[in-house]
């Protein structure tokens, strides 16, 4: 072996001043700058001292695989030794070493498994932990581990190495822990000076005085200068607080610095390229684009001499285009790299560096409990490096585009990566090792910078999901499970799901979810490049499958590795290359796949091969690229086996799809286009919004397959927060499939326990929630498993009481016969409503709850129970009322007193038997009595008699109209109990048969002597009015000066309700069909309405209870027609209801039908002047003329018709007027012509021009005119009253004249007029809205007195010259409408 130190490098110098401290001290610190050479030197250092001998071994640790392969080929080549005898390496799956290896470089990981074998490093003299100031979890693990392992092994030396690190930190850590002196070596001596310039955003440029092309700024000395270059304060730094306003953005300071150094260099010789730090790719991008746009064809055209060439520089790059950064080049250079050039790689040549500042700094969030990577400042530590990164080939200039101030208010260095990142695979390696077993056990570790109990905490909680870990005995250990995944070198949760898949699936599903491990463990083999990824998509979407990134990865592997065989290194180049995918990746996916494998085999897991179910048409995968589809390429697989070993894993990383349709303020501002383009962006973006564990909201990443499917649910392998939290590499599952995964982790609630007939048990809805997402929803399950207690009360309550059981079971007719004895008592207590005197639920709750073991919940347990003790006492579930020793002292009530039907004569004399019904609820609107009526007799019903209400609730009716009375009237009924009890008796004797009594074919009607009037037309049969019998009696009995009008409508309404009867129209429909095509004997009764108001219902259902009667006598009507029989066809419909017609009406027109002449005879005998007047009559043709003047003639001879009492005594009266008929019709014409004349005269002074004061009086006689002069007006008119028409013609034409004289007292008359004819508009108006029958008849009658008498009534205001047929007044007019 050669030992040479290169005379370049400062740590050569330092080289004797190192082995002394070495030969001296137990720890040494080595603190040398970027490139002073320690990384590589100090191991030869260390081997010349004669370390790493004697069957010991010096271990150095470097951060990642690449670079622990790189540093051995290194040292092993400037030592002239081959790779893998006296220097080795050894990374995860490769050990290049050997026995006689002295210096072994591997990865700190390497280091940390070797502990769990071996506790005490026997194997190591000396241990090198380079570029600690990463401080990264494994780092930072092995120097506690270290510092507790020191003072036992005191042969054992540590060196520690960095940049940029805090030397005093670790010196008094280790000088704590040893009691012994610990050196800190410098190693400096760089060869070329670097100049920091600070140009914060908004002020000149620090190297010129302008910069063309952009805006010059403030200069020093300024206010807006001073205010621009002044640090932060503490809430803008932690990004609470608003953001500085600076003239210019980043990406245009960026390239204005740029600029500034190419015009800086232009003069200089050697390299002059500059290395721009940017935070993300984003910024990357962002940064180039403003290069490119300021330089233009320089930044295009290479052929120019002076071009600039602009490198970005990221992970997701392809190796061919990092490895660009490194290949020599003529032009001028900017490389735009995230911090991975800040420390993990030395890009060469860099003479130029522009530091933007910020950086994406990886924390552990421990609310959400996701990693987050929020751009934030960077360390003074971090600067120095990125500074440090130029002046290596000449004298370096570092802009920094931010102040001095700025930089001093920073933190010395990046806080370790303990402090802000999840300890789960740190807890675990120190449980697997031994030396922790609580949480306290972690905190008080030797670490560096301890981590807070809530990471510490959180770090546990990350263990128990994935069942590593159980608590037991005070402590914590480690489940067979956690054993396993101590052992495995790859991520905790990775690993978790190769165990699960090991536990529950095939061999091959096992493989397949190898296949996928390798793929998340690794980078990303799929590359796009910047000019082709269009291209690069459309390739790449082939594999994709829209549930499930993993699969993708699998259709990829299945596709390179499987489907056409394996291929060879040159047919695998060719395959990524048109593929677009990494070889060198590819190859790593592929050796990892293969290690996990040989470590499966290790803990003897079956593994079978990663062979699909299916694969796409050998056709399908032959066609070129450019004709295969999207999703072309997917194969099926056995999705839920793997997506659940994975599952396994990322419990806590799954989603709920949370839906939210954007709002319309969310577009305000915005129009057209613009407008559009947002709305579709968020509708898109509503979709792809999740719920994740513990309340988090996050968002598939847009190149996921699965974000343009939105599944319902999903799983992420992490949650990573940028602009926002997204999730990588996700897949569509089933929430089910984690509730047998998450074990202990769910809570379980319940909701809504209710009693399932069908189930025989009282069951509720569960939830089952993991880490607050509802895994399960709406699970029913059997309540007496969870509270028997209440269980069994829903038993008895619904099962029993209520009879809710839809099973049968042995012995069961207890049930039945007690729920006839609760419905009896039920129905008793609903017509008494005396509730407190009869059995209810509760009894019957009390008699089980005393005789069922607690132990039945459910109809199961009771019928096996009930089958044991059945044959012992088979009474012993037989409820008997009359034991029930709350009732024992109870009076009773006459059930006679509440009958089931209601008797009574409708007013065409026949009996009518109505159903009533009785409840009990005063809260319900059908409260007490409620009668049912079938539509059929509706309208042969007269509302008064039901005023009464059934016998047992006539003492509480009688108070409750006392108590109804205005204070005024009430006071004359005290003590109203007493005259209450007084009025009933009078009562009694004066009405000894109460309405609805009676039989079914002789129901009783009141007395003959009764002492209050019956409706008039009823032939006695009508019951008067209560309240009108009320008053009789108690002005009988107490004397009370009370008026029947006082008892009218609103004070009924202002009774309780149930003292008021209900009624129920129905309507019989038509009978079914059974199953056999048979019609039932009666149809179901369908209800159409109900309510207190009997008039009411009438009005509403008149034309349905009108049709109904008609088809009820139709055929009796129609025989008696056909025979002749007209009076007893009228008295039919009339009596039943079936017309609106009156009964004289439907004479009249039976009597005309007798006394008919020809149109022809009648119209002979007019004379030509006649004959012309007639013509103007308003009628359509002569024939309706003479018809109308016959009914006319009709009438005037038969004035009474209507007391004709059967169709001998018509017959006579028509016979006795057949001579005269003819002369009638014709001086009725004459009485018609009279009115034509006069009507013609009015007509003709009303048509002419009139003056605006007159208009209004114009209208109205032509309204006036028109309502007596109208097509049909002679046979409507009365026979009195038609001779009287040309005197209300004479009489309008009187008013015209006097208007015109004086238009005031003609307004006087109009008011009193207006006021008469509204009454008798009203009148009009309710017989009208009277259902057909007597009633209705009587009011039209009455309608029809005071429409005529409205007539004279305008003769006597405006012609009081022409004289009234009779005395007329608005009183006499309002009398007669009473």
């Amino acid at each position: 072996m050669r030992f040479e130190y290169p005379k370049e490098l400062p740590v050569s110098a330092a080289k004797d001043q190192i082995a002394q401290a070495v030969r001296t001290s137990q720890v040494v610190i080595v603190s040398g700058q970027t490139g002073s050479g320690k990384t590589t030197q100090l191991p030869k250092i260390l081997l010349e001292l004669g370390r790493g001998s004697h069957g010991h071994q010096i271990v150095h640790t470097q951060p990642r695989r690449l670079a622990a392969r790189t540093v051995a080929e290194r040292i092993a080549s400037e030592m002239g030794v081959r790779l893998g005898d006296e220097i080795g390496y050894q990374v995860r799956f490769t050990d290049e070493s050997s026995p006689k290896t002295r210096l072994r470089v591997v990865t700190d990981g390497i280091l940390l498994a070797q502990i769990q074998r071996d506790p005490q490093l026997s194997r190591y003299d000396t241990i090198i932990i380079d570029e600690a100031h990463e401080r990264s979890l494994n780092i930072d693990f092995l120097l506690g581990y270290l510092t507790a392992l020191l003072p036992r092994r005191r042969d054992l030396k540590l060196i520690i190495t960095s940049a940029t690190i805090d030397s005093v930190k670790f010196q008094e850590h280790f000088e704590h822990a040893l009691h012994a002196p610990v050196p800190v070596i410098e190693v400096s001596g760089r060869t070329y000076p670097v100049q920091i310039v600070y140009e914060p955003l908004g002020t000149a440029p620090a190297l010129m005085r302008s910069v063309p092309g952009f805006e010059t700024g403030a200069m020093p000395g300024e206010q807006a200068y001073a205010e621009l270059s002044a640090a932060p304060t503490a809430s803008e730094r932690e990004g609470r607080g608003r953001e500085r306003e600076t003239p210019i953005d980043m990406p245009t300071a960026v390239a204005r610095a740029c600029a500034e150094l190419v015009i800086h260099s232009s003069h200089a010789a050697g390299p002059r390229d500059i290395l721009v730090f940017a935070s993300g790719e984003r910024d990357i991008h962002e940064f180039e684009a403003a290069l490119r746009h300021h330089y233009g064809p320089r930044a295009a055209d290479m052929r120019r001499p002076d071009a600039i060439e602009i490198v970005p520089l990221f992970a997701r790059l392809s190796a061919k285009e990092q490895h660009r950064v490194f290949e020599a080049h003529t032009h001028q250079r900017i490389i735009i790299a995230t911090n991975v050039a800040e420390t993990s790689l030395t890009v060469p040549g860099i003479r130029y560096v522009v530091d933007p500042g910020t950086a994406r700094i990886s924390r552990y969030s421990k609310t959400a409990k996701v990693q987050r990577l929020p751009i934030e400042p960077i360390s003074q530590a971090s600067a120095d490096q990125r500074s440090g990164r130029c002046g290596r080939v000449a004298d370096g200039i570092a802009i920094r585009l931010y102040s001095r101030e700025d930089y001093e208010t920073r933190p010395r260095f990046t806080e370790p990566e303990i402090l802000r990142t999840s300890l789960g695979a740190v807890v675990l390696h120190m449980l697997s090792v031994g030396v922790a077993r609580t949480a306290e056990d972690v905190t008080t570790f030797g670490f560096i910078d301890p981590p807070d109990m809530k990471a510490v905490s959180d770090g546990f909680n990350e263990l128990v999901e994935l069942k590593a870990i159980a608590r037991r005995q005070g402590g914590v250990m480690l489940t067979h499970i956690g054993r396993q995944l101590a052992r495995i070198p790859i991520d905790v949760r990775l690993g978790r799901m190769v165990i699960e898949a090991a536990r529950s699936t095939t061999p091959n599903t096992l493989a397949a979810v190898l296949v996928v491990v390798a793929f998340l463990s690794l980078q990303d083999p799929r590359e796009r490049p910047e000019e082709n990824r269009d291209e690069t998509d459309r390739i790449h979407n082939r594999y994709a499958d829209p549930s499930s990134d993993f699969l993708t990865a699998l259709n990829i592997w299945d596709r390179v590795f499987q489907a056409d065989g394996n291929p060879s290194n040159s047919a695998l180049r060719r395959i990524c290359k048109t593929e677009y995918f990494s070889w060198l990746r590819m190859r790593q996916w592929k050796d990892l796949v293969t290690q996990l494998t040989e470590m499966c085999r290790e803990f003897k897991f079956k593994v079978g091969e990663p062979i699909p179910i299916s694969r796409p048409d050998l056709k399908i995968r032959q066609l070129p690229i450019n004709q295969q589809a999207a999703h072309a390429l997917c194969c099926s697989w056995d999705a839920q086996g793997i997506h659940t070993s994975m599952l396994a894993g990322l419990l806590s990383m799954m989603g709920m799809q949370v839906l939210r349709e954007p709002k319309a303020s969310d577009f305000a501002g915005l129009k057209g286009a613009a407008k559009a383009r947002a709305m579709k962006r968020a509708q898109k973006m509503a979709k792809n919004d999740y719920q994740g564990a513990r309340g988090t909201r996050f968002a598939l990443f847009p190149a996921s397959s699965v974000a343009k499917s939105t599944p319902p649910w999903v799983m992420s392998t992490e949650l990573v927060e940028t602009s926002r939290l997204w999730a990588r590499y996700s897949a569509a599952i089933d929430p089910a499939w984690a509730e047998p995964l998450a074990g202990n982790l769910t809570r379980t609630t319940y909701a809504e326990p209710h009693w399932s007939g069908s189930r025989g048990s009282a069951v509720a809805s569960a939830k089952v929630l993991l880490y607050g997402l509802p895994i399960v929803q709406d699970r029913t399950v059997q309540w007496g498993r969870i509270n028997p207690p209440e269980a069994r009360d829903f038993l008895i309550r619904q099962g029993l009481v209520e009879g809710d059981i839809q099973q049968r079971f042995q012995h069961d007719a207890f049930v039945q016969r007690n729920l006839e004895v609760l419905d009896e008592a039920a129905e008793d207590a609903s017509r008494t409503r005396q509730l407190a005197g009869t059995v209810s639920d509760e009894d019957l709750f009390d008699f089980y709850n005393a005789r069922i073991p607690n132990d039945v919940t459910s109809v199961a347990d009771l019928g096996k129970w009930w089958k044991s003790v059945y044959d012992d006492d088979p009474h012993l579930l037989d409820f008997d009322p009359e034991k029930v020793e709350r009732l024992a002292d109870t009076e009773s009530v006459s059930l006679s007193d509440y009958p089931d039907q209601w008797h009574t004569l409708g007013t065409d004399g026949t009996p009518i038997d109505l159903k009533l019904s009785y409840v009990y609820d005063p809260q319900a609107q059908d409260d007490g009595v409620t009668v049912h009526i079938p539509l059929k007799a509706l309208s042969r019903l007269t509302p008064e008699q039901f005023s009464w209400n059934v016998p047992g609730l006539l003492d509480e009716l009688i108070v409750g109209l006392i108590k109804a009375l205005p204070k005024a009237l009430r006071v004359q009924f005290v003590p109203a109990p007493d005259t209450a009890r007084r009025i009933r008796a009078w009562i009694d004797e004066h009405y000894p048969d109460l309405p609805g009594s009676g039989d079914r074919q002789r129901p009783n009607t009141p007395p003959q002597d009764a002492p209050v009037e019956v409706v008039p037309g009823t032939g006695g049969a009508a019951w008067p009015d209560f309240a009108h019998v009320f008053t009789q009696a108690a002005i009988h009995t107490v004397g009370a000066q009370i008026h029947p009008e006082v008892l009218g409508p609103d004070l009924m309404a202002r009774l309780t309700p149930y003292l008021r009867m209900t009624f129920a129209v129905e309507q019989q429909l038509p009978p079914t069909k059974n199953q056999r095509g048979r019609r039932h004997a009666r149809g179901p009764v369908k209800t159409l309405g109900t309510g207190k108001d009997l008039n009411a219902l009438q009005r509403r259902f008149a034309q349905e209870a009108e049709s109904s009667a008609r088809q009820m006598v139709q055929r009796k009507a129609r025989a008696a027609g056909d025979q002749g029989k007209l009076v007893e066809q009228a008295n039919l419909l009339q009596k039943a209801g079936a017309t609106t017609e009156s009964r004289a009406a439907m004479l009249w027109r039976g009597a005309l039908d007798a006394l008919r002449l020809p149109s022809e005879r009648v119209s002979s005998r007019w004379l030509g002047a006649e004959a012309l007047m007639l013509a103007s009559a308003p009628y359509r043709s002569t024939k309706d003329l003479v018809e109308d003047l016959q009914l006319a003639a009709v009438k005037r001879l038969l004035p009474h018709i209507d007391d004709l009492t059967d169709d001998a005594a018509l017959a006579e009266a028509v016979a006795d007027i057949a001579q005269v008929f003819e002369d009638t019709v014709y001086a009725v014409a004459h009485d018609v012509i009279a009115v034509l004349k006069r009507y013609a005269e009015i007509d003709k002074a009303v048509s002419g021009p009139a003056d605006l004061p007159m208009l209004s009086v114009l209208q109205s006689i032509r309204e006036h005119i028109a309502t007596l002069v109208h097509p049909g007006f002679i046979g409507a008119t009365p026979p009195a009253s038609l001779p009287r028409l040309a005197t209300y013609l004479q009489a309008d034409l009187l008013r015209l004249n006097k208007a015109k004289a004086d238009k005031n007292r003609d307004v006087r008359w109009a008011w009193e007029a207006d006021e008469a004819r509204q009454l008798v508009d009203a009148a009009v108006s309710r017989a009208k809205a009277e259902p057909a029958g007597p009633r209705h008849e009587s009011l039209t009658k009455q309608a029809d007195a005071a429409r005529w008498m409205l007539e004279e009534f305008y003769v006597s205001l405006w012609a009081q010259e022409l004289g009234t047929s009779g005395p007329v007044s608005l009183q006499r007019i309002r009398k007669a409408l009473q």
